[in-house]
Parts: C-alpha cells; sequence; structure tokens
C-alpha cells in the first residue's frame, strides 16, 4: 500500500495504485499508467480532457472524495448514472481523496 499525503488512485480492474496531488483528474493518471478510460475508436478521437465529447467514462468511488458534477458530466451522463451513480468524466472529476476508478473499457 501507498502510504503519503497525497490521493491514492485505484484502478480496481487494472489493479494499477497512482499517487496524484490533491484536486488532479483520473484522465492524466490513467493515460500514464496505460490504463484505458477510451474504449475502441474513442482512443484516437476524443477531446483530450475539454469534457465536451463525454467518452472517458469511469466510475468513481467514494464519490465523497471528488469533486461535484460538472455541468459537462451533468449533460453527458444523465443516462448513464441512472443506471451507475458513481459514473464520471476522467477528465472532469478531481480527486480529493483515495478514490477506486472502474474503467468501462473490457
Amino acid at each position: 500500500m501507498l502510504h503519503s499525503d497525497q490521493p491514492t488512485i485505484t484502478f480496481v480492474r487494472e489493479n494499477v495504485q497512482v499517487e496524484v496531488p490533491v484536486g488532479d483528474s483520473v484522465r492524466y493518471p490513467a493515460l500514464e499508467n496505460d490504463v484505458p478510460v477510451y474504449c475502441g475508436m474513442w482512443k484516437y478521437a476524443n477531446c483530450h480532457g475539454n469534457g465536451l465529447c463525454g467518452t472517458d467514462r469511469v466510475a468513481v468511488s467514494p464519490s465523497s472524495n471528488t469533486n461535484p458534477l460538472t455541468f459537462m458530466e451533468k449533460f453527458w451522463l444523465r443516462g448513464d448514472r441512472k443506471k451507475n451513480p458513481n459514473m464520471r468524466l476522467a477528465c472532469q472529476v478531481e480527486v480529493l481523496g483515495d478514490v477506486n476508478v472502474d474503467t468501462q473499457c473490457s
């Protein structure tokens, strides 16, 4: 286990743990550690973390360790969150404490 003042993101499926500065997004640490947040063609056709494409969907818990939903997340995830209230956009979610992240690419 990692022990420091920085939050740890645990990418559950990939069994990868990454320490990040408070307020960091999930997207960059995922990409830097070869954790897939974009499925299929979205690996190449995405908005590079601007919240405009809605394709980097991940489930993040607990929500108490993240920022509130952004406007872009409310827009893109309105259907997904009915099925999974932990669904977030990797580029929009800010890590404020330790979180578990379930990627959606299989």
